[in-house]
């Protein structure tokens, strides 16, 4: 608790280590003025509540008046804050003056009234302190009057009659004049010096330390690596270090300026940095850089040796020249390639340009039948063949794989007439050496191109882009064809029917529609699964035409037949009730039985389900080329073999043979529509068809006419002998739940 209360007082009177230290003058005059106050209300305590007393037993009111005014000026001075300081000097002294005016003024004996002069002769002290020199002089030379009162030695006469004197009057004043002088004072000046002394004290260590800084700047300046030098404003060398004077040493002549060591094209400026080579050796190269200070008119200039860095900037230089002949040449044709042609393509805008994207169509060919290496022989002797037989206003380029492009003036060639300038231009064959001792080989050149106007193009590959569009579009028969714009909405309506089928594939759009088979009684027999995509977004169900086209040409025959299968066991697995219980038939084209991953899964599931070898059949269309394929006859027979039941659809519009029908190890065969829709009224599909009946009856296997669609192709059908049908006649396809509504209410 002491040392907190210890601890409280120096906060207040800040003589703590961290005030004492500080060169703040507001700090230690706030505590000269704290500590006079202090000690001051302390010391005096006992004279006030005296006098006081003595003051009201003798009924002298106006003293207790003037001694409680003092004690409350006093208190109030001490309570203001840190930046109050000029009203707490202005409040000491305020106090010193009345006081001594007082005391002066109104005792009677006149040696209790010295004790005011001599009060205001501490105003010279207390005004330095708190005021400055100035203050203290004015004090000084004020102090010229109470020392005349003091020369003159009579009492004055007391002011309006006040006299406050006490019995104890005398010692009041001699006890007051002993604490100011022996206890206020000297205690403010200890404060003062105390600064002083930890001012003084930190001066000598920052003195030692910057004299040990400056020893140490004065090892390096002259040990350093870096030539420096302090130069007056001409340029004179005044001092140097070691580094600096070597080099002044090895220089030629005695030299004096700076302008003589170094071969500078411009007098030194502060702060600008200049590259300058020895005059005594020019392959030393300098950067001369001038300090930013200029301090009593002399320069301090720093001299870097930057001649290995100029030599490994030569390098530099030098390997971005390779670089840039690398990154912008092709080295087998030795022609600039597509990037220098995207480099310099802004300034070909300039003029009006056809560019023509060139492929080699046939390169492929020659690398299979002759090999890659003579494959890039035919391309650089083609390269050199075009550049000898275009005009040099014709810039040609080598793009990647077999591709070239050129770029020829419009006002020598315009697009209507391309095709015939190409025709004109471009080598047919070219004559290819080959090993030694055996003769060249002569090859034709098989060209395609695309070709555009620049104009309307400000990036070159949205232009590469269009040229490479054009080379799409060409065939065989029009291997030159110029960019079309409706050919680009053309791609990317195809782009985003492509993307949008592939979408709804993979987030289970499909539907499964069904098409029922019937007998001859009208009984349902079983389904035909054919796959539709919902697309819930547009509210549309797509028919076949418009994402089959899509799945052939993308290859997702795998894809789509896997959620065609997994869907319709799903349906089977969860049947509706009330629906007949009858197989349903999935179509098979053919490329997914020839994935080892989807054909080993499809005869595991047949192999380890009897539920599906008797709920499930497979159509094969024999429309499909790989129908007739060895290894799909094969897989085929090792379903069959498993109990899967296996159907030819589109019987007869195909390429099987009869071998290859007996091959396919199918057990019903399907009589196309195309020979089922004329039987009416023809007579050569009707005998097309009794024979196909025959056919099937002869091998043992089950027919099922499709495409019936009226009541007379079924009663011609029924006299041929056919026992199943399917066909729009019994039911166009519909969903699962159509049939449900419908066969549900006839079971009814």
């Amino acid at each position: 608790m002491l040392t907190g209360i210890t601890n409280a007082i120096k906060q207040y009177l800040l003589l703590d280590q961290k005030h004492l230290k500080t060169p703040d003058e507001n700090t230690w005059k706030l505590s000269v003025l704290r500590l006079i106050l202090t000690s001051g209300v302390i010391l005096t305590s006992a004279i006030v509540i005296h006098s006081s007393y003595a003051a009201y037993t003798q009924n002298l009111y106006y003293v207790l008046v003037m001694t409680f005014s003092f004690s409350a000026l006093l208190w109030g001075a001490m309570s203001l804050s840190k930046d109050r300081i000029a009203f707490t000097s202005a409040s000491l002294t305020i106090t010193i003056v009345l006081a001594g005016f007082c005391i002066l003024f109104f005792t009677h004996e006149l040696a209790s009234a010295r004790y005011g002069l001599l009060l205001f002769f501490t105003l010279p002290i207390i005004l330095r302190l708190c005021y400055g020199n100035k203050a203290a002089v004015a004090g000084m030379l004020l102090n010229i009057i109470p020392f005349v009162i003091l020369l003159i030695n009579q009492p004055l006469a007391p002011l309006l009659g006040i006299d406050m004197s006490l019995p104890g009057t005398y010692i009041y004043l001699s006890s007051l004049v002993f604490l100011f002088f022996n206890f206020c004072l000297p205690v403010a000046v200890i404060r003062v010096l105390t600064s002083l002394e930890k001012q003084s004290q930190l001066n000598r260590e920052q003195s030692k330390k910057l004299g040990t800084v400056v020893k140490r700047y004065q090892e390096i300046f002259n040990n350093g690596g870096t030539p420096s030098f302090f130069c007056n404003q001409q340029g004179k060398i005044l001092h140097a270090n070691k580094s600096g004077r070597k080099l002044m040493q090895n220089a030629p002549a005695d030299c004096s300026f700076i302008y003589e060591l170094f071969a500078l094209t411009k007098p030194l400026a502060a702060e600008e940095t200049e590259i300058a080579a020895l005059r005594s050796d020019t392959n030393a190269i300098y950067k001369i850089q001038p300090a930013s200070l200029v301090h009593h008119k002399k320069q301090l200039i720093h001299c870097f040796d930057i001649s290995h860095t100029t030599a490994a900037d030569k390098k530099i230089g030098l390997l971005k020249r390779k670089h840039f002949t690398r990154h912008y040449s092709d080295a087998l044709t030795e022609l600039k390639n597509h990037h220098f042609w995207s480099h310099q393509f802004p300034q070909s805008l300039e003029h009006d340009h056809t560019v023509i994207l060139l492929k080699l169509a046939n390169l492929k060919d020659i690398n299979l039948q002759y090999s890659f290496s003579v494959g890039d022989q035919v391309l650089a002797n083609v390269a050199a063949l075009l550049r000898n037989q275009l005009s040099s206003s014709v810039n040609l380029y080598r793009f990647p794989g077999a591709k070239f492009l050129l770029c020829v003036n419009t006002d020598q060639s315009s697009t209507e007439n391309i095709p015939d300038w190409l025709n004109r231009h471009l080598p047919a064959t070219v004559t290819q050496p080959m090993e030694k001792g055996k003769d060249g080989i002569l090859i034709n050149l098989q060209w395609r191109s695309g070709y555009c106007n620049t104009s309307g193009f400000t990036s070159a590959a949205l232009l590469a882009e269009a040229c490479a569009i054009g080379l799409s579009q060409t065939t065989q028969s029009q291997p030159f064809e110029q960019y079309d714009s409706k050919v680009v909405k053309l791609i990317r309506q195809d782009t985003r029917n492509k993307d949008r089928i592939k979408r709804l594939l993979d987030e289970g759009s499909l539907a499964l529609w069904l098409q029922s088979q019937v007998d001859d009684l009208h009984n349902v027999t079983g389904f035909e699964v054919l796959a539709r995509l919902d697309d819930p977004v547009n509210k549309e169900i797509l028919q076949p035409y418009q994402f089959l086209p899509q799945i052939e040409k993308n290859k997702w025959h795998i894809l789509f037949t896997q959620k065609v299968l997994d869907k319709a066991i799903l349906l089977l697995e969860s049947w509706p009730v009330g629906l007949p219980d009858v197989p349903l038939a999935v179509n098979l084209s053919g490329p997914e039985l020839l994935d080892d991953a989807f054909y080993e899964k499809l005869l595991r599931r047949f192999s380890e389900s009897r539920f599906l070898r008797d709920k499930l059949k497979l159509e094969l269309t024999e429309t499909s080329v790989l129908a007739s394929h060895d290894e799909t006859k094969k897989r085929l027979t090792s379903l069959a073999n498993v109990g899967a039941t296996i159907i030819i659809d589109d019987f007869g519009t195909g390429h099987a043979s009869l071998s290859q029908l007996i091959d396919l190890s199918a057990s019903v065969l399907k009589v196309d529509r195309e020979f089922v829709d004329r039987i009416e009224s023809s007579e050569r599909h009707r005998k097309i068809v009794k024979m196909t009946l025959e056919l099937a009856n002869t091998l043992d296997m089950k027919t099922i006419a499709e495409g019936v669609e009226t009541e007379a192709q079924l009663t011609l059908l029924k006299q041929m002998g056919f026992t199943c049908f399917q066909g729009y006649f019994f039911g166009k396809p519909a969903p699962i739940g159509h049939w449900s509504e419908g066969l549900g209410s006839k079971a009814m």
